[in-house]
């Protein structure tokens, strides 16, 4: 139970961080705040999703940047390729396009995020998960599971809201 928690904690963590980058990614060229994500609340879920992939799979050659690097960048590609085709399915929305970039495929993925995305692997195993890690173990583990808890029920709360106002 304890594990499950903590995947939720990091979940959340990387979410939120992931919604931060999107959302300076966005804001700084267009010169204005733009609110990146689908949810209502400041998480980007396919962060969230991408980063526990990336730990957990990554493990065994964390000690490698490059092994991370190219690695991270071929399982984060791939996630946010199907996470392109599912949202378009459920929804029959568009919610990137990077078609008029080079080197994208069907403007779902392309080569220069892609290549962020190695180096953003690298700089979370190598460089931001120990700490987390660290910080979320010095929690006891009530605290990990009700935290959990609560988190769990704002995810729900906003995914529900998101969706109804999404198909609306």
């Amino acid at each position: 139970m304890e594990l499950i928690c903590q995947g939720i904690l990091y979940f959340t963590i990387y979410s939120f961080l992931g919604w931060m980058c999107e959302c300076v990614y966005c804001s700084v060229p267009a010169k204005k705040f733009i609110n990146r994500g689908f949810l209502a609340g400041p998480v980007c879920p396919v962060y969230g999703f991408g980063a526990l992939l990336v730990i957990l799979a990554l493990q065994p050659v964390a000690d490698r940047a490059v092994l991370v690097f190219l690695a991270g960048m071929v399982l984060t590609s791939a996630l946010e390729y199907l996470t392109s085709v599912i949202l378009e399915k459920l929804f029959h929305m568009k919610w990137w396009d990077y078609s008029h970039y080079r080197f994208n495929i069907h403007g779902r993925v392309c080569l220069l995020n892609s290549v962020l995305f190695g180096l953003l692997c690298v700089v979370v195993v190598m460089g931001i998960h120990p700490h987390v890690a660290a910080g979320v173990e010095r929690i006891p583990p009530l605290g990990q599971a009700m935290l959990a808890g609560v988190i769990l029920g704002m995810f729900a709360c906003d995914c529900w809201i998101s969706v109804r106002t999404t198909l609306e």
